[in-house]
C-alpha cells in the first residue's frame, strides 16, 4: 500500500491534505454518499433496541425477487417461540431508527439539555467554558445529515443506553454521560478545524 492509500495517523494537528480530501466528499450529495455507503452499516439500532419483556429485537432483512433489500428490527422471542409470542410486530428499521433519531434530535435541542450539558461538560473539562459547549451542541443537529452512516451509528451508541419498544411506544434511554462525552468530542473536533 503506497502512501497516499495509507489513513494518515490522528496527530492532533491540523492535517491540510485530509482537509482537503474531507471536503471534497461533502461536496459530493450527501444522500449519494449514504447510498454508497448504507450496505457497511445497514442497522444504525443494532444491539440497543429491546422489546418490553427485556428480550433484544434483532436485525433482520430480506430481499424481494427484483434484489430490493427490506431491513427490520424482529423480535427474538417471535424468532425463537412462534410469530406473535412477543406480541411485537417486526418492525421496519427505517421507521424505528427515524422516530427513534427524531427523539434524540428534540432531546439535544431541548434548551435544558444543553445548558445542563454545558454545565456537566465544564465541570469535566475546566478549560472549556459553556458558551463553546453551548455552540458546539447546537451544531450537532445541523450536521447530522452531513455524516456517513457509520459516524451516524457511532454517535447514537455513543448516547443511547438501549430503546425499549413496547406495543404503543418507544422509549429511548439515554447514557448518562453521553451527551457530555459528544459535546467534548464536538468542541475538541471544532479545534483542529480552522475558521
Amino acid at each position: 500500500m503506497s502512501q497516499t492509500e495509507r489513513s494518515p495517523e490522528y496527530s492532533g494537528r491540523f492535517n491540510k491534505a485530509l482537509w482537503d480530501e474531507v471536503q471534497a466528499i461533502l461536496e459530493t450529495n450527501w444522500r449519494k454518499r449514504a447510498n454508497a455507503i448504507r450496505g457497511k452499516v445497514p442497522f444504525l439500532l443494532k444491539g440497543l433496541v429491546f422489546g418490553s419483556d427485556g428480550r433484544a429485537m434483532s436485525p433482520y432483512h430480506t430481499k424481494n425477487r427484483y434484489g430490493r433489500r427490506y431491513r427490520y428490527y424482529q423480535p427474538q422471542r417471535d424468532a425463537k417461540e412462534h410469530a406473535g409470542a412477543s406480541g411485537l410486530p417486526r418492525l421496519p428499521a427505517t421507521d424505528l431508527e427515524s422516530a427513534v433519531m427524531e427523539q434524540i434530535r428534540a432531546i439535544l435541542r431541548s434548551p435544558q439539555m444543553v445548558e445542563e450539558a454545558a454545565r456537566r461538560v465544564v465541570r469535566l473539562d475546566p478549560t472549556l467554558d459553556e458558551a463553546q459547549v453551548t455552540v458546539a451542541m447546537t451544531r450537532m443537529d445541523e450536521i447530522w445529515e452531513q455524516l456517513f452512516p457509520d459516524e451516524q451509528a457511532r454517535i447514537v451508541k455513543l448516547l443511547v443506553e438501549n430503546v425499549i419498544v413496547s406495543p404503543n411506544d418507544i422509549e429511548v434511554r439515554l447514557r448518562p454521560n453521553g451527551i457530555e462525552m459528544l459535546a467534548l468530542e464536538f468542541r475538541h473536533s471544532t479545534e483542529e478545524v480552522p475558521a
